[in-house]
Order: C-alpha cells, then structure tokens, then sequence
C-alpha cells in the first residue's frame, strides 16, 4: 500500500511539473537583453511593433480554483523571456485555464464501541487546472 501512495505521489508530481514552464517560438530575430521593469504589457497592440516570439507561460497548477498571485508570477515570467529578447513590450494573446487531471481525497472509518458497530466515510475532489498565459514579445518603434 505504501509503495503505491508512493508511486501515485511521484506521478502526481512529475505531472505538475511537466505542465509548468515557459515555452517561447521565435518569430524574428532577437534584440540586445534589456531589464524586465522596461518591459510594458499590452492588450491592445500598439501603432507601429515588429513581433519577436510566441511566449507561452504557466501560471501554475491549482486545485480547484485558480488564484491571482499566480497569474501575476506568470506576467513576470512572461515580462522575464521578452527583456531577455530584447522585447520592450509584450502583446496579450489570450489567458486561459488547461485541465490536466484531477485529484480527490477520501477518508473512512470502522469501529466498535458499547452499543455495536458504527462506521463513517468522506471525499472530496476536484479538478487540478493550469492556468497559461500567451503573449507576443513585441519591439514597439517609439
């Protein structure tokens, strides 16, 4: 019993973090690095912008719900990729939440007291979610 809780923990584990990570495709040539604190988030494209990579971002694997410190390390990593491009700005694509499993807890009980038998069960579940961020790093012509 314990090598399976065992196995099904690595598992688990080896999941989550295959599905963390930056994933960027380059679309044309890199610039010099600049700092990330120059790097500016846009939701909206700017006028005149040369597009530089795909960037792809996890803000990680929650359980259930999804929560905002996350999302907000997923918009430094994303600022992160694009200053080391040379990007000085990054074009929102899309934010979006990716099942990848489940997970569910059950615990149970038996025993015997002075009137008899009793005996109890709970679980819960849920979904495990993780939540990507894609973006364009951008080089905006100012």
């Amino acid at each position: 019993m314990k090598s399976l809780l065992r196995l099904s923990a690595a598992l688990l584990a080896a999941f989550l973090v295959a599905s963390c990570g930056t994933n960027v495709t380059m679309l044309g040539p890199a610039r010099p690095a600049i700092s990330p604190a120059a790097v500016r988030i846009y939701q909206v494209p700017p006028r005149h912008y040369q597009q530089i990579a795909i960037i792809n971002s996890s803000a990680g694997t929650t359980w259930i719900f999804p929560n905002r410190d996350s999302l907000d390390e997923a918009f430094a990593d994303l600022r992160n990729e694009a200053a080391a491009l040379g990007a000085n700005g990054v074009l929102l694509q899309e934010v979006y939440d990716q099942p990848v499993g489940g997970l569910s807890v059950g615990v149970g009980g038996l025993g015997y007291g002075h009137h008899g038998f009793y005996g109890g069960s709970g679980s819960v579940g849920g979904p495990l979610i993780n939540r990507r961020v894609q973006a364009i790093a951008i080089y905006v012509r100012r």
